[in-house]
C-alpha cells in the first residue's frame, strides 16, 4: 500500500547508495557517497548521464573534504595524500560522524531544505531540474503535468545537489547560484577517484566559514568575500519535500516500486539576490574561468547558435586574454581533463545542449582544435526528432488485433491489464496470458500484426480508459502519438519567434507509457472527449518501437 507520509521514508544523502561508480576492474556499481570516499583508491571514476549531475556529485564529495580537512592535518596534507591515491581514515571517520546532517526527510533539519516553509503551496517536483517542464519553464526534452511528476530519492538528491553550482535565474525573483549563471567548468581527472579528488581539491583563499546543510540559507556578510564553505553550500532556493510515497515510479530515471517525492514546496530565496549595491557576490568558483575585466563573473555559454557548433569556446583561444581557472593553475602540465559546458540563454532562465568534452589538455592550442569553423545549416523540415508513421494497408493487422481485443476481452481481462501498468511482459503472468490469448489465434491468419511490445503497450493504455472509450470508430480523431513532441518548442525573444535547431527523440520505456497515459487522461477529462484512434496508435507504436 502507498502511504503518503514523510516519516516512513528513511533516506540519507551521505550513507544511502545512489552514486554510480566504476571500479578499476571496469565493474559498475551503485555506492553511497561515504562508501565511495572509503574506496576512492579502488574506483576509476563516478559516472552520470548528465554532465551537470557528474559535476554536482564531485562537488559534493569535495565539499565534504574541504569541510573536514582539519581532521586530516589540513588541506595541503590531505591533498598530498589524495594525489598519492590515499584518503586518510581520520577524515572519513570525521565525515561519517556527521551523517545525521544528511537525512532527506528529517522533520527538524532535512538536508538542503527549509522546514519553515512546509505549509507553502507545493509545486512540481520537476522544479529541481531545468530540463523537466514545470510552471512556465519551457522543457526541451521532457514534457509532463506538474501535479503528476514524481521523483525517486536518488534523483531528488541529485536535484538538491545541483542547486549550489547550477541554479539559474528566472521566474518571479528566482536568483542564480553564488557565481551567477551556470559557468563553464573544468575537472582534472586522475588514474583513480582518489587522485581525481586530489587534483580538484585546490587551495582556496579567504575564510572557511560554516557549511550550511539545512534551513533558510542567508549569507553571513554580503558585503565581504564569501567564505568558501558557505559558497559551496549556497542555496538560492527554499525547498521542502512536502510529500513522500513509499512506492511509485520516478519520472526522471524510470525506476519503479521505490520511494518517490512530489509535489514539493519550491520558493525563491530573497536572501541570495544581489547585494544592495547591485554588485556580484565576491566568490570565485575554483573550476570556473574568470577574466581580468570581471573578476567575479565566470565565463558561460549563452548563445544557442554558438553552442550548436562549439563557437562558445572561442574566447579561450587567445593567449593574452584567456580566462583563468584555479583548478588549471593548481595542476600545471597535467594531462587528462573534462570540460563541462552548461548552456543557457541570455536571460539565464532556459537551458539547452549541456555538453562535456574529454580532453588531453586544456591549453589554448587544445581549445582551438575543438573549435569548428563552419556552422552547418539544416532545413526546417529536417528538425523533427522522429516521424509519425502514415497509416497504410499494413495497418489492417493492427486494426484486426484491436478489434479482436475489444470484442473478446472480458472485464476481468481488462482489470489484469490495468494492474500491469508500467510493467514488462514477463512481470505480469495474468496480463501475459491475456496478450497470448489474443495474439496466438491470429498468427498465421492475419498479416501485418503489430509487434508484441506494441500490442502489449496498446492493451495496457486501453485498459486505463473507461469502457465507453474502448471502441473502434471510423475516422476517430484522437491519436495520443500526435501530442508527443517531435522538436523543441520555439521561443519568443525580443518580440519575435526564434526556431530551435534541436530535435526531440521519441520517448522509450516507461516514459513513453507515462506520456501516452497523460495524453489519454487529458482527452478523457474534456467536456466532450474525442474518440480514440486505437488502430493508428497500435500501428504507430509497432513501427516506432521496432
Amino acid at each position: 500500500m502507498v502511504r503518503e507520509t514523510r516519516d516512513q521514508v528513511d533516506w540519507n544523502v551521505l550513507t544511502s547508495p545512489w552514486l554510480d561508480v566504476v571500479g578499476l576492474n571496469a565493474t559498475a556499481s551503485t555506492s553511497s557517497p561515504l562508501d565511495t570516499l572509503k574506496s576512492a583508491s579502488s574506483l576509476r571514476c563516478i559516472v552520470a548521464g548528465s554532465p551537470l549531475d557528474l559535476f554536482a556529485a564531485h562537488r559534493y564529495l569535495l565539499t565534504l573534504l574541504y569541510w573536514k580537512a582539519d581532521a586530516a592535518g589540513g588541506l595541503s596534507t590531505m591533498r598530498g595524500a589524495l594525489l598519492k591515491g590515499e584518503l586518510p581514515q581520520a577524515i572519513v571517520q570525521a565525515i561519517e560522524d556527521e551523517s545525521h546532517r544528511f537525512w532527506l526527510f528529517d522533520e527538524e533539519a532535512p538536508f538542503l531544505q527549509d522546514p519553515s516553509i512546509r505549509d507553502k503551496k507545493p509545486k512540481s517536483a520537476g522544479s529541481l531540474f531545468s530540463e523537466i517542464a514545470s510552471g512556465s519553464n519551457v522543457s526541451h526534452f521532457f514534457h509532463s503535468e506538474d501535479r503528476n511528476v514524481r521523483l525517486c530519492a536518488n534523483c531528488v538528491a541529485v536535484g538538491l545537489l545541483r542547486l549550489v553550482p547550477w541554479s539559474q535565474s528566472g521566474g518571479r525573483g528566482f536568483s542564480p547560484s553564488v557565481h551567477n549563471a551556470p559557468p563553464i567548468v573544468t575537472m582534472a581527472e586522475g588514474e583513480n577517484l582518489a587522485i581525481t579528488l586530489g587534483l580538484n581539491l585546490v587551495p582556496l583563499g579567504g575564510n572557511a566559514g560554516t557549511a550550511r546543510w539545512t534551513g533558510h540559507f542567508t549569507p553571513s556578510n554580503p558585503k565581504w568575500p564569501v567564505p568558501y564553505l558557505e559558497a559551496m553550500t549556497w542555496n538560492p532556493r527554499r525547498i521542502f519535500l512536502s510529500r513522500a510515497d513509499t512506492q511509485g515510479v520516478c519520472w526522471r530515471c524510470g525506476r519503479f516500486g521505490v520511494a518517490v517525492v512530489g509535489p514539493i514546496v519550491y520558493e525563491k530565496n530573497d536572501s541570495t539576490k544581489k547585494r544592495a549595491d547591485k554588485k556580484d557576490f565576491e566568490w570565485n568558483e575554483p573550476a570556473a574561468f574568470y577574466g581580468p575585466a570581471k573578476p567575479y563573473t565566470p565565463m558561460k555559454s549563452t548563445d544557442e547558435a554558438h553552442a550548436s557548433n562549439g563557437a562558445d569556446l572561442k574566447w579561450l583561444e587567445s593567449v593574452e586574454s584567456a580566462p583563468k581557472s584555479a583548478v588549471i593553475e593548481s595542476n600545471p602540465g597535467h594531462r587528462g581533463w573534462r570540460l563541462i559546458v552548461p548552456s543557457t540563454n541570455p536571460a539565464n532562465n532556459k537551458t539547452f545542449d549541456h555538453r562535456q568534452m574529454v580532453m588531453e589538455s586544456v591549453s589554448v592550442d587544445a581549445i582551438k582544435a575543438e573549435l569548428r569553423v563552419t556552422k552547418s545549416a539544416r532545413p526546417r523540415d529536417t528538425l523533427d526528432g522522429w516521424q509519425q508513421p502514415k497509416r497504410d494497408y499494413a495497418a489492417l493487422g493492427a486494426e484486426r488485433f484491436v478489434r479482436t481485443a475489444v470484442k473478446l476481452l472480458a472485464p476481468t481481462d481488462w482489470l489484469d491489464l490495468s494492474s500491469a501498468a508500467y510493467r514488462e511482459i514477463h512481470e505480469s503472468a495474468a496480463a501475459f496470458d491475456v496478450l497470448s490469448g489474443l495474439m496466438w489465434p491470429l498468427r498465421g491468419k492475419v498479416n501485418w500484426l503489430p509487434s508484441r511490445q506494441a500490442a502489449w503497450l496498446t492493451l495496457k493504455v486501453m485498459a486505463a480508459v473507461p469502457v465507453r472509450a474502448r471502441t473502434l470508430q471510423s475516422n476517430a480523431p484522437f491519436d495520443p502519438l500526435r501530442l508527443l513532441p517531435k522538436r523543441q518548442p520555439d521561443e519568443r525573444r525580443n518580440g519575435r519567434t526564434v526556431s530551435s535547431p534541436y530535435p526531440v527523440a521519441f520517448p522509450r520505456g516507461r516514459r513513453l507509457e507515462a506520456e501516452l497515459r497523460v495524453s489519454l487522461d487529458k482527452n478523457m477529462r474534456r467536456r466532450k472527449p474525442e474518440a480514440v484512434d486505437w488502430t493508428s496508435l497500435c500501428y504507430g507504436l509497432s513501427q516506432l518501437m521496432d
